[in-house]
């Protein structure tokens, strides 16, 4: 297969793809750009490419040029390109932010969020599993609701955000929080301290169950 054809084709096509995919897909397309435009590891970077291609094969149809240059028997890499997927990764990224309509939920970029230096100020490890942690090309940022009055994370919070996978999914699990969801009537990120902590779980989990 060509991955770089591929993820051309992908650039090409981003609104097209973006159609095709089921939200979850899609949420788990745009964490993947956004690891893949950031990670300065070349062999990172083929292996980051590698695990979208995986993704769009199952969700797209044979025909769609995507897969077509998936299909190509091909080596994974141009000659003498391997060092470098920095042209693909910032075109991607862009095509997260640019273009008619957003590309990402709008409520999660919207979101007030804080940065790594007052995460740290706070005492709080920034690797933490429990907490939704959003790449970005300016920084990482952790959405705001996350954490108390005293500046803590949420107990709540922390296990949610494991029952919706935020470490595997943070863009996923910041679009369940700040999205509006049906189980509750409302939006989880609003009900913090409003509904019982018990409810907030049993919708994630029936969230869950469904997917």
């Amino acid at each position: 297969m060509n991955l770089r054809q591929a993820l051309a084709a992908l650039a090409a096509d981003w609104d097209g793809v973006r159609a095709r995919l089921a939200p979850g897909d899609y949420t788990h397309l745009v964490a993947l750009v956004v690891e893949f435009s950031t990670e300065t590891s070349p062999d990172v970077a083929a292996d980051i490419a590698e695990d979208i291609a995986v993704l769009l094969t199952d969700a797209l149809p044979a025909e769609h040029p995507v897969r077509r240059e998936l299909s190509a028997p091909e080596s994974r890499f141009s000659t003498g390109a391997e060092a470098d997927w920095g042209d693909l990764g910032a075109t991607l990224h862009g095509c997260l932010l640019s273009g008619p309509g957003p590309k990402v939920p709008s409520q999660v970029l919207e979101a007030e969020a804080v940065g790594e230096a007052e995460v740290r100020a706070r005492g709080v490890a920034t690797d933490d599993p429990g907490l939704i942690r959003l790449e970005h090309q300016d920084g990482d940022r952790w959405p705001a609701f996350q954490f108390g009055p005293s500046g803590q994370p949420l107990q709540v919070v922390r296990t949610v955000n494991r029952l919706l996978d935020a470490t595997d999914d943070p863009w996923g699990a910041a679009d369940w929080w700040l999205g509006e969801n049906a189980w509750l009537d409302g939006v989880p990120a609003r009900l913090l301290g409003q509904v019982a902590d018990q409810v907030l779980i049993d919708a994630a989990r029936a969230g869950f169950s469904e997917v």
